[in-house]
């Protein structure tokens, strides 16, 4: 039976915990990383009746979307959260929250939105840009097989699903060691000429530190020789998605009530003309609304949209549909279908509504 500790590996697979934004709280947030796993629920909320749902289906793990520990907890009680959070301690269940993390995942929470409506083939709406580093060092030939070792097992050469992703050319290196040198190679004042490879490969920018420890402990030189440049890199992860929509603004108003089975909270009607690309950041999706319509879409569909945003779509005559920050329920289903074909265990999308609105 699998552990928490794999399970949360297993996670991180489909959707890495270091895409979560940081002022998220993301990861294990109530359990025991050593609890064997009797199955999964998936909900967007932990709440009082999703805990009595996991215990009464034998379900010792919840997925949330939404953290139940944020912002601050400064103490827990029988009141407010601490009610929840004992709950969950009290029955030995364990809570798990992807919140950002699953947003910037190209079949993540906006993509399953767009999937419960019947449009499954989407593209990232706003892609992000991950910085990362690369580290170029010279190496002694014979030594630089133990550098991309010990380089590999300090997170340098991750790309994407790869690991030990290096890059390396022959070169020709010089230098002097002065008389308080303590050279690997060389004599003390004396130019000495080396065969020398040049290694190559990138990391992740928060690694840097940790990247030039592993660098200096297994480099051979006093003095290694290594170059760290900045590259920004575009993968297929970002925020909300878009998809092709042909039909009247007021017939996708109708799609998006019908799935949800309750009305939309309030439409800007800007441009009535036929749609062609429609956009979805679920949740609170406003303050990206500038980037999104730069891609080309023709409404944007996300919740919790305030007056005065509002009035300023409409003076820029742009198509808005709040739909609700509880919109992003479609997730349970996305994220139950995610975790059985990815990781094969039993999991449940919770059946208890959490909208606070009625």
């Amino acid at each position: 039976m699998m552990k928490i500790n794999e399970l949360m590996k297993r996670l991180d697979e489909i959707a890495p915990f270091k895409d979560s934004e940081d002022w998220d709280n993301t990861g294990l947030l109530v359990g025991d990383s050593e609890a064997e796993v009797t199955g999964v629920l998936t909900t967007l909320d932990c709440s009082l009746e999703t805990v009595d749902e996991a215990i009464g289906k034998d379900l010792n793990t919840i997925v949330s979307h939404h953290p139940l520990i944020f912002p601050k907890v400064n103490s827990i009680t029988e009141h407010f959260y601490g009610r929840i959070i004992r709950k969950l301690i009290k029955n030995d269940i364990n809570l798990i929250t992807m919140h950002t993390n699953l947003d910037h995942q190209p079949n993540g929470v906006s993509h399953m939105i767009a999937e419960a409506l019947g449009y499954p083939d989407t593209e990232i709406l706003i892609p992000k840009k991950y910085e990362l580093k690369k580290l170029r060092v010279n190496i002694p030939k014979e030594d630089k097989e133990d550098l991309k070792k010990g380089l590999s097992e300090g997170g340098v050469g991750n790309q994407g699903d790869y690991t030990e992703c290096f890059f390396e050319y022959p070169v020709t290196g010089q230098f002097r060691p002065n008389e308080d040198a303590n050279p690997h190679i060389g004599t003390r004042n004396e130019l000495e000429t080396v065969d020398e490879y040049i290694v190559e490969a990138v990391f992740d920018s928060g690694r840097q530190d940790q990247v030039i420890d592993a660098l200096l402990k297994v480099h051979p030189y006093e003095e290694p020789a290594f170059d760290i440049f900045t590259i920004n890199n575009v993968p297929n992860k970002g925020l909300g998605v878009k998809f092709n929509y042909d039909d009247r603004l007021d017939s996708l108003i109708e799609l998006l009530e019908d799935k949800m089975d309750h009305p939309v909270v309030n439409v800007v009607k800007s441009n009535e003309q036929d749609i062609s690309t429609v956009g979805i950041i679920g949740g609170s999706g406003m303050s990206y609304a500038d980037a999104a319509f730069r891609q080309g879409i023709d409404v944007l569909i996300t919740g919790d949209v305030k007056y005065h945003e509002a009035y300023d779509a409409k003076l820029l005559g742009r198509n808005i549909i709040d739909a609700g920050h509880y919109l992003e329920m479609f997730m349970k289903e996305g994220l139950e279908t995610l975790i059985k074909d990815n990781i094969g265990l039993n999991a449940v999308s919770s059946k208890t509504n959490t909208n606070p609105f009625q």
